[in-house]
């Protein structure tokens, strides 16, 4: 006969089963108050976590665990409400005595696979799941679970493998397709990820997992246009999944657009106001935006440790932290440090002195260059005199390239290296391992916190001699570079962080070169009749206080003209926002003048035809700007300011025989930029002579650069010691 409790219990499930949760939770506690009934702990529990209250539901379940025991339908709504709570370790201390009896139903075997697997113990995970599929080799969920831990644990194959059978016995699960498309993509079997996509109708094409999919696979074969459309798509099919708002931004920002990513993230923020990731993306923009103060305020309002930040954020802080952000040099030191020791934590021992170091009598000295950007890209550009005037016959090169772009610098750098190596798939501890392999001499990492660098492998010390060079403008503060190549001129104002962060390397006559590699057009003047001023550097370096400059010099010549040049420019809201900027600055538009983007490199450089002088921006200055700049026959005003940023300009002006262009206080820059406006237009006899000065002094000298890098590298290594 029923009772007063039973007439309780049915009010609560009816109002469980209705989504009433307040009415059913005060229901299933006041029956609990009466009586310890399995049943309505099980309901409870339940609807504390359908209501993603984990941490109230985790107690409440291992209250109820110790009262009713090990109860196989209490037990496993307790251990996946754990695991959800990052809280595995129950999950483990409860069903792992009885795994070990083989005492365990498969939902609760595959609840331990689930804990192992968000402990990271994969190889524990991996082995569990396998033994499962021996009794139940059609079992979807552990394939899924197996492909999951395999692809985690990086061992991509074998995720890719299990997808697939998961996909053949559901043959209709667009999910797996997905899971495989993006498998093939990390492994780089392009075609065979296009391949599977094609056997897909255009209706399965466009299901979200798949679109995602798909998306990923353009952007990196660069088919950003493309995959932007898609992403697009998927935002508005699923707008509540901040990652495709994430994904999106990011594709439009690998298409040079600069608004329009910031207005993506914002609306993504709309739908997902504390996702972190949508948070740090913002500020990231609004730093390369040269907003620094907003960025400032972003962090402020969204502080978080710098441990739960993604690599991918702790980069974009390094970067915007040096250049365009007021942020401290110890702030920066302490974050880079803290990372390389979690980095460290993932591997026992540093490698390279896992093998005997060789002697360097009889032998060639062996050079590696890492770096993402081996393309048409100033590293790639600048790298090219270095390895053409290398001496082969006393040195090794290898190329050690992290980066999906191939074009013509490509090509040459390849023929000017000994051997070819991508770096791209992998972890950074297998790809660590690889370049330990190779038994180096000397590492020199070229892109410091950039995209895509591998700066995390340096941390695993695979050479014994690791330096940073070139790519990076300023210290990467690691403990495991044990130097920092640059030159006088770049390290004098550096402050007492940055110049004890590393022990400095000084190159004689400059750290760069850009000898034109005869490819060079004929520099001439293809303006109008009024002198003009320009900058042809990124807008992210358009600060407030480079505008403010850029300004005062205006003002001091009120018949110049200011142009413009940014790859951002492509975008019309962008060549928007700039111009408004300059107008608030005081700058009357009609004097203004922006550039759009061009495609290929001689039509670039052609563009100085339309410049008489440029202006070096602050605090970060230009320096493959400034190096096109010379050869293209402009001189360049610089000021010599803080850090290795600020004088970047200033190094090449001095290294290419131009000090008189350098100054050292505002009103200097405006003097000198105001004397050339003095002199009048610059026609092509004088900036051929500008580019013939530039030719003949250290700037142009690729066989100096080169041997004082090798003699460095020489004595940095004879330096070292077997452990």
């Amino acid at each position: 006969m029923p009772t007063a409790l039973d007439a309780i219990r049915k009010k609560a499930q009816e109002a469980h089963a209705q989504q009433q949760y307040l009415i059913a939770e005060r229901l299933y506690r006041a029956l609990l108050e009466e009586e310890a009934n399995l049943d309505d702990v099980i309901n409870l529990g339940a609807l504390l976590r359908s209501q993603g209250r984990l941490k109230e539901g985790s107690n409440f379940y291992q209250q109820w665990v110790k009262h009713f025991g090990p109860d196989k339908s209490l037990i496993l709504n307790a251990c996946n409400c754990w695991n959800d709570n990052d809280e595995s370790h129950l999950v483990l201390h409860y069903l792992e005595p009885q795994l070990r009896e083989g005492q365990i139903s498969r939902n609760l075997t595959l609840c331990v696979a689930d804990a192992l697997h968000r402990l990271n113990r994969f190889k524990e995970c991996t082995t569990l799941l396998q033994q499962c599929l021996r009794g139940e080799a059609d079992d979807k969920q552990i394939w899924i679970r197996l492909g999951l831990a395999h692809a985690k644990n990086q061992a991509l194959p074998a995720a890719l493998d299990a997808f697939t059978q998961a996909n053949q016995l559901d043959p209709d699960d667009l999910e797996m397709v997905a899971n495989r498309i993006t498998i093939l993509k990390d492994l780089g079997q392009f075609d065979k990820a296009e391949a599977l996509i094609k056997q897909l109708s255009d209706e399965q094409q466009l299901q979200t997992d798949v679109a995602q999919a798909t998306a990923g696979l353009w952007v990196e074969q660069n088919k950003l246009v493309e995959a932007t459309g898609l992403f697009q798509q998927i935002c508005q099919q699923s707008p509540d999944i901040a990652n495709y708002w994430l994904n999106w931004a990011s594709a439009l920002r690998g298409l040079r657009r600069t608004v329009a990513p910031y207005r993506v993230l914002q609306r993504g923020l709309c739908y997902e106001p504390s996702n972190t990731d949508l948070q740090e993306a913002l500020q990231q923009i609004l730093a390369e935006m040269a907003r620094p103060e907003a960025a400032a305020r972003c962090r402020e309002l969204w502080s978080r440790p710098d441990e739960q930040l993604k690599a991918s954020y702790l980069f974009s802080r390094q970067f915007l932290g040096i250049g365009t952000a007021p942020s401290d040099s110890q702030e920066l030191a302490t974050q880079a440090r803290s990372w390389e020791q979690r980095s460290q934590r993932k591997q026992l021992c540093p490698l390279w002195p896992d093998t005997i170091l060789e002697p360097l009598e009889g032998r060639k000295l062996r050079v590696g260059y890492l770096s993402a950007d081996l393309a048409n890209h100033p590293v790639g550009r600048f790298l090219l005199p270095i390895l053409s005037h290398h001496n082969r016959e006393k040195v090794e090169i290898w190329a050690l390239s992290c980066g999906s772009h191939d074009d013509w610098i490509t090509d040459h750098i390849r023929q000017r290296v000994d051997h070819w190596v991508d770096l791209r798939f992998g972890t950074t501890t297998q790809c660590a391992r690889v370049v330990a392999d190779m038994r180096l001499d000397v590492l020199v990492e070229l892109g410091g916190f950039t995209g895509n660098s591998k700066l995390e492998l340096l941390c695993h010390r695979p050479a014994p001699v690791q330096l940073s060079y070139l790519g990076y403008p300023g210290p990467t503060y690691l403990r495991c570079i044990d130097g920092w190549v640059g030159d006088a001129v770049l390290f004098e104002q550096l402050n007492p962080v940055d110049r004890s962060a590393h022990p400095l390397i000084k190159l004689e006559g400059g750290y760069m070169v850009f000898d034109g590699g005869g490819e060079l057009p004929t520099p001439k003047r293809t303006a109008g009749k009024r002198f003009r001023f320009g900058s042809f550097n990124h807008a992210r370096k358009l600060t407030q206080a480079t505008i403010e400059l850029f300004c005062q010099v205006m003002e001091a010549n009120l018949e110049a003209e200011l142009v413009l040049k940014s790859i951002s420019f492509c975008e019309a809201a962008e060549q928007k926002r700039i111009r408004k900027r300059f107008e608030q600055a005081g700058l009357a538009s009609e004097r203004l003048v922006l550039l759009d983007w061009v495609e290929g490199g001689l039509n670039h450089l052609q563009r100085y035809g339309e410049i008489d002088v440029a202006l070096d921006p602050i605090p970060y200055g230009g320096a493959t700007t400034t190096a096109e700049s010379l050869w293209m026959g402009v001189p360049v005003v610089a000021l010599a300011g803080d850090g290795m940023v600020g004088r970047l300009a200033a190094s090449l002006l001095v290294h290419g025989d131009q000090s008189d262009c350098v100054a050292h206080d505002v009103d200097s820059y405006v003097e000198i930029a105001s004397a050339f406006a003095q002199r009048g237009l610059r026609d092509e006899h004088e900036r051929l002579r500008l580019r013939r000065t530039v030719q003949n002094s250290a700037l142009a000298d690729g066989q100096r650069l080169t041997q004082e890098l090798e003699r460095h590298y020489w004595s940095l290594r004879r330096k070292v010691r077997p452990c």
